[in-house]
């Protein structure tokens, strides 16, 4: 059957017309709580949200139970928390993909849903009375608001879940941090929330005119920016998906209940003029497939948060590298609960690892003054792989227990001879900068054929808004008029490795590393070295950046191009060089 439309311009569908006629506003009023259910549950079945969060948590229930998981972990109890799970659709789904996982770790699950809108609350019992979980699962539904700093301080829970409620907060990152409290160490509190595609491209151009407040108005991109604010570890998931606005379009009393809901208003009390003009924006973002269906993309964004077992606030007197850079990749991702899992995980006493472009084994010095892995442990098998000999014998120097001299690679990742099957872990720190473009694909293609079945490979790497790729980038343009390569980037893998089709999970760090204004020896050795030379050594087959060696300090300060981008970085008397890094990881192909 052929689906009529009806255009912003002649829209005179009797539902208008019905509202025409009752007291319009100039600012629409808030859902009152029956409206807001009503609305929440056709907008709910109008989207893939839900079913694309469900999945994802299917997929990763194994990751985020080994992440929640240590021998430290005295209770038999896996705990969960759910903040704000409306009818329980999530919830429940939830709980039946980590019933199947619970043992050997754990003999019970008890999962604590916060839920203070009633229609919803009764909805998610109802649900519940038609499932059997088992005896060793425990779920209550409270009618309780979660409040930061008063809810629960004893209580400890291994999962905190923030889907879809982030909006509803004054303050969310205080919420955040809350919900980070609420969670026991070695465990992680995973939000999903809704990006900045879609609906919320409507609610940033009407929000305020129709609604009279943008209180709510809150996306995916704010929560990272909170959070690369805040220095806070995370993982980022980006997941497809869509809504159905056919029936919106169409001006059918359920579209409009949709977009009520959307807008977080009730827009069938609003002035005509003004619900036309919300109307013509669905239609702006609307793609009308052949059958007839209209549909708004609005991808969602899944965080992952973990609490780390024991958190380094101060770097090791010992630790003499001149800059921040493996300090920070020692300290913001969980190295000792990686390698317990991969052991778990392996059939032998051992772990064999590969270290990719290892340089000198700045890297490993930091993993032996920052990781305690556990004592289970007993051997890992350490390959080196470098194009320079000298480097792999500095770096081989650097070995400690539990890691075992293993097979030494003078060469490029892509010419070597490697085994397949064979690694439990692969790391590249800071060690892909140099690999061309066009190498990508078959060098993470490769990577990860050397990984075993349940490997998991690592590569850190600087953003293109790093200033280890943005500063030779800016040099490049100012002093060589744009021309030459410049370094490979975070980026660059990512898009390779959706190319390929190699699954992959992301790990954002960031930090700025400080240096003061007249510390000269420092800034040089930042800027030209750290920046240039040193961590993104040319392999002896490649052109050298000689011109990073000629040039002084004192000419890329006086430059007045170089001057203005590097005086933008300077506060205080104090560079602070902004540095974001993506650790990377992915499994076997």
């Amino acid at each position: 059957m052929k689906i009529q439309y009806k255009s912003p311009e002649n829209f005179q569908s009797s539902e208008i017309e019905r509202h025409q006629l009752q007291n319009q506003k100039l600012v629409a009023p808030p859902l009152d709580d029956k409206f807001y259910a009503e609305s929440y549950e056709l907008r709910k079945a109008a989207s893939t949200m839900t079913v694309s969060a469900i999945e994802w948590f299917r997929n990763n229930v194994t990751v985020l139970l080994e992440g929640s998981y240590s021998r430290s972990h005295q209770n038999d109890t896996l705990s969960v928390l759910s903040i704000g799970s409306g009818e329980g659709d999530i919830d429940i789904e939830i709980i039946q993909s980590l019933v199947p996982k619970l043992s050997p770790q754990w003999k019970q699950l008890r999962y604590v849903a916060l839920e203070p809108n009633q229609i919803h609350r009764d909805r998610f019992l109802q649900r519940l009375n038609q499932e059997s979980f088992g005896q060793n699962v425990e779920v209550s539904v409270r009618d309780e608001y979660f409040e930061p700093g008063r809810f629960e301080r004893e209580q400890k829970y291994d999962l905190v879940l923030l889907t879809h409620v982030l909006y509803y907060f004054d303050e969310p990152y205080q919420a955040i941090e809350s919900a980070l409290k609420q969670t026991r160490e070695g465990g992680q509190v995973v939000i999903v929330h809704q990006t900045a595609t879609g609906i919320p491209q409507i609610q940033r151009e009407f929000m305020l005119e129709v609604k009279g407040n943008q209180n709510e108005m809150f996306t995916a991109e704010d929560i990272r920016n909170l959070l690369d604010t805040q220095s806070h570890p995370h993982q980022y998931h980006h997941v497809d998906a869509r809504l159905d606005v056919t029936e919106c379009l169409q001006g059918l009393e359920n579209g409009i209940k949709i977009m009520s809901f959307c807008m977080e208003c009730d827009l069938r009390q609003l002035q005509e003029a003004k619900f036309a003009k919300i109307l013509q924006a669905f239609w702006r973002l609307a793609e009308i497939e052949d059958s007839g269906k209209a549909f708004i993309n609005e991808p969602i964004g899944v965080f992952v948060l973990p609490v780390p077992s024991v958190t380094v606030e101060q770097r090791s007197p010992e630790d003499k590298d001149p800059v921040i850079d493996y300090w920070q990749l020692a300290q913001r991702f969980d190295w000792a609960g990686t390698f317990l899992s991969q052991y778990h995980h392996g059939e032998n006493s051992s772990l064999r690892l590969l270290d990719v472009a290892c340089g000198t084994g700045r890297w490993l010095e930091a993993f032996r003054q920052y990781i305690q892995l556990d004592e289970e442990i007993g051997n890992i098998v350490y390959d080196f792989l470098d194009p320079s000999e000298s480097s792999i014998a500095q770096a081989s120097d650097k070995i400690h227990l539990p890691l075992q001299q293993g097979k030494q690679y003078v060469n490029t990742i892509q010419s070597a001879n490697l085994e397949r099957n064979v690694y439990d872990l692969l790391w590249s720190m800071h060690g892909f900068y140099m690999i061309p473009r066009q190498d990508l694909a078959v060098v993470l293609k490769k990577s990860a054929s050397l990984l075993k079945d349940t490997g998991v490979g690592f590569i850190a790497l600087a953003t293109r808004k790093s200033f280890y790729v943005d500063f030779y980038e800016q040099y490049l343009q100012i002093f060589k008029e744009g021309k030459g390569e410049g370094f490979t980037s975070a980026e660059d893998v990512i898009e390779s490795l959706d190319e390929c089709g190699i699954e992959h999970q992301v790990h954002r760090i960031f930090y700025e590393e400080p240096i003061k204004a007249d510390d000269y020896a420092a800034l040089e050795h930042y800027i030209k070295h750290e920046a240039t030379v040193n961590c993104f050594n040319k392999d002896k087959e490649t052109e050298q950046l000689s011109e990073s060696h000629e040039i002084t300090l004192e000419e890329l300060l006086s430059h007045p191009e170089m001057e203005r981008y590097l005086n933008s970085l300077l506060r205080n008397s104090v560079y602070y060089f902004p540095e974001e890094v993506l650790l990377i990881s992915f499994n076997a192909n």
